[in-house]
């Protein structure tokens, strides 16, 4: 039913209720029609045989067959009678015309009144007794007899006739049904198609439209509901018309303004990365077809994270947009300035190469070094380390150009900052041989005892705390002729050339034993080790911990593992399913830097870590900071709320200590409390002595 159409269903609901009453009234007068020519005929044979058996009472007493034969011959003259038949009282026939059809049984059948005898769907017979007619007696002496039955009268009737009349009248009633139907038709497709045009016309206009043609309009030609219909969809299509229109410029501005939020950066307006490695790729390749040579610089901005430590992320998000103001006053048009992310920035330098290009890098760095940026009564000097790397033909991908630009501007900026560093586009094996300079260095240092582990002792702030003893692991390489090499650039190194999980595996291994040692000595200790981003995605530090812990058969306790929280923000689903690995070895994991960004107590919930130690840059200025205060006063109850211990670090003075204890903090690092000294030293003197 839900496959037929509007036109289709009012056809049924006209015709099939007319249809079935005609029928059923035909079928009805029919019926009782050919009921009415059976009655008929049964009356009929009835009385002809109630007509014919007084009649041969004389003569069957007289014994005149003759007259018999007469009254037989005479009966069946009518069309209807197939035989007449007379017996005597015995069952014997004494006269017969016709053609006769019935049994000898039925013959002698004692009949008591007119009925029929038989019937077949040929014919049928009718019977009836013949009786002497009762004399007059003299009821004085004489009761009334019974009239004695002297013989039988037969007559049978052909029912052809009877059925081709039955035939006719039901043939009749067909075609009357036909006719019926045929005119019903007519007017039911005339009214169908009158209701269904309409309603057909919208659903084909609903179609267009939903199809896209919006301009689809109907016919206003009908009256009632129907032409309401009409005049209501086209105003309802207007009304669409203009909203999709409106709806479609509004997209359009939407996109336009996507596409240029994809290639740009909202803060400064600039080309972002993405864009900025577009153009770099379509340089190269316009330098490969035949063109002139280029230039990319990368600049990243010295002394740019004690503004937002002193005074906020509002005053480093200003100091960007007037670096960048400051930096396309000295470019053509033609060059391409980005923001490639925080405080680095990239330029592309078309058609300019050599010296000229040597002296827009040395332009801008001089730039750099001469602002200052004033920031309420702070006043901050601000400058650039610039990586140059040339492009020509020699480069095969930008992949090439961006690791000669990073290792430039870090060489810039390990050589005392605000210079330039030129570097051609280095390929595979000179890259593979400066990682093998820094994997031997760091491998010696390991092996020669170079590379110095250093304890950072916690000291409680609380009369609640943990019991054991607290200590941050830090390390700096000392190697015999060169400068020291804080942790900090020992790890951008190392993850630089895929090597921070050499260092990760020592500071574990360091760990470990140290925890196993004061076990023995039934002590409590508890150490935070800081690894790479390289340990979220490298397995074997989880087998190594796993391979040391079952090695000295101990549990994980005491020992928990720090990752920064720009880490933990970046590679968040590595860092939950790390601590769920390291939770199953009994280990803890904590969070470094905390408190330095806007999703930091998300991560509170998403890794839920056992600390956190909280960025220098809240506790770094607490008494000329509001603000740092009402954030760290906040931390510390959401932290507190949920068991996890904070820790300050970087405390240098008195005064600090007393305002974190009035805050809560748990635990605090710096000179104004204890030393920093070689973990082994510290670990014997302040752990392992015995009292």
């Amino acid at each position: 039913m839900n496959q037929f159409t509007l036109r289709h269903r009012l056809l049924l609901l006209t015709l099939l209720p007319s249809a079935l009453i005609a029928i059923a009234l035909v079928a009805y007068f029919t019926l009782s029609g050919m009921r009415t020519l059976e009655g008929e005929l049964r009356s009929k044979g009835l009385a002809t045989v109630r007509y014919l058996a007084p009649i041969c009472e004389y003569s069957i007493i007289a014994g005149q067959i003759e007259s018999l034969y007469g009254l037989a011959q005479a009966t069946i003259q009518d069309s209807d009678v197939k035989a007449a038949i007379i017996v005597n009282q015995k069952g014997r026939v004494i006269a017969v015309s016709g053609r006769v059809s019935l049994a000898s049984e039925n013959l002698r059948s004692a009949l008591d009144e007119p009925t029929i005898v038989i019937e077949t769907d040929n014919q049928i017979a009718f019977g009836a007794p013949v009786r002497r007619s009762l004399q007059e007696v003299d009821t004085m002496f004489e009761m009334p007899a019974t009239p004695e039955t002297i013989g039988h009268v037969f007559v049978e009737f052909d029912k052809s006739e009877l059925v081709a009349r039955q035939h006719k009248l039901l043939l009749r009633g067909l075609l009357i049904v036909l006719l019926g139907l045929v005119v019903l038709a007519i007017l039911a497709i005339a009214m169908a198609d009158n209701l269904a045009r309409p309603v057909i016309r919208l659903a084909e206009a609903v179609g267009a439209m939903s199809s896209g043609r919006l301009d689809t309009r109907v016919a206003v030609v009908s009256s009632g509901e129907l032409g309401r219909l009409e005049l209501g969809f086209n105003e309802m299509a207007s009304h669409i018309e203009e909203a999709h229109q409106s709806l479609q410029t509004r997209i359009e501005e939407a996109t336009a303004q996507l596409a240029y939020q994809a290639r740009h950066d909202v803060l400064t307006g600039l080309f972002n990365r993405r864009e900025f490695e577009h153009r770099l790729t379509q340089t190269l390749e316009l330098v490969h077809a035949g063109g002139e040579e280029g230039t990319v610089l990368f600049i990243d901005l010295d002394r740019f994270k004690p503004v937002n430590d002193a005074c906020g992320y509002l005053a480093g998000d200003e100091l960007l947009r007037q670096i960048s103001l400051l930096f396309q006053g000295r470019l053509r048009e033609d060059d391409i300035l980005a923001r490639l992310g925080g405080d680095e920035f990239g330029i592309i330098l078309s058609n300019c190469s050599g010296s000229r290009a040597r002296q827009v890098a040395e332009d801008i760095c001089s730039l750099a070094g001469a602002f200052r940026f004033i920031w309420q009564d702070k006043i901050f000097a601000i400058g650039a380390s610039i990586g140059l790397t040339p492009i020509n033909r020699r480069v095969r991908n930008i992949d090439e150009l961006l690791a000669a630009g990073d290792s430039a501007c870090h060489r810039a900026k390990d050589s005392g900052r605000n210079q330039v560093c030129e570097q051609e586009a280095l390929n595979t094996p000179e890259r593979r041989q400066e990682g093998n300079v820094w994997a031997s260095r760091i491998t010696e240092a390991l092996a020669a005892g170079h590379l110095l582990v250093e304890a950072l002792p916690l000291t409680a702030l609380q009369h609640e705390r943990p019991p054991g003893d607290w200590v941050e692991l830090s390390a700096r390489l000392l190697e015999p002729g060169q400068p020291p090499v804080a942790l900090s650039a020992l790890l951008d190194a190392a993850e630089r050339y895929d090597l921070a999980p050499i260092i990760d595996q020592h500071f574990i291994e360091v760990a470990i034993d140290a925890l196993a040692e004061a076990r023995q000595q039934r002590k409590t200790l508890h150490c935070l080790v800081p690894l790479s981003r390289s340990a979220l995605v490298d397995h074997t530090i989880m087998d190594c911990i796993n391979r040391l812990l079952q090695a000295h058969h101990i549990a994980g306790t005491g020992l928990c593992l720090l990752f920064s929280e720009d880490i933990s923000g970046q590679l968040t689903s590595q860092v939950i399913e790390f601590s769920r690995q390291m939770r199953l070895l009994g280990c803890e994991v904590g969070l470094n830097d905390f408190g330095g960004s806007l999703s930091s107590f998300s991560h509170l919930r998403s890794i839920a870590p056992s600390c956190v130690k909280l960025s220098r840059s809240l506790t770094r200025n607490l008494g000329g900071s509001r603000a740092s205060t009402a954030l760290l006063r906040a931390i510390q109850e959401i932290t507190a709320d949920q068991g996890i211990l904070s820790i300050a670090d970087g405390i240098d003075d008195s005064e600090s200590i007393e305002q974190l204890q009035q805050l809560g903090i748990n635990y605090a690092i710096g000179s104004a409390l204890a030393p920093c000294e070689p973990f082994q030293v510290w670990l014997q003197g302040a752990v392992l002595r015995t009292i």
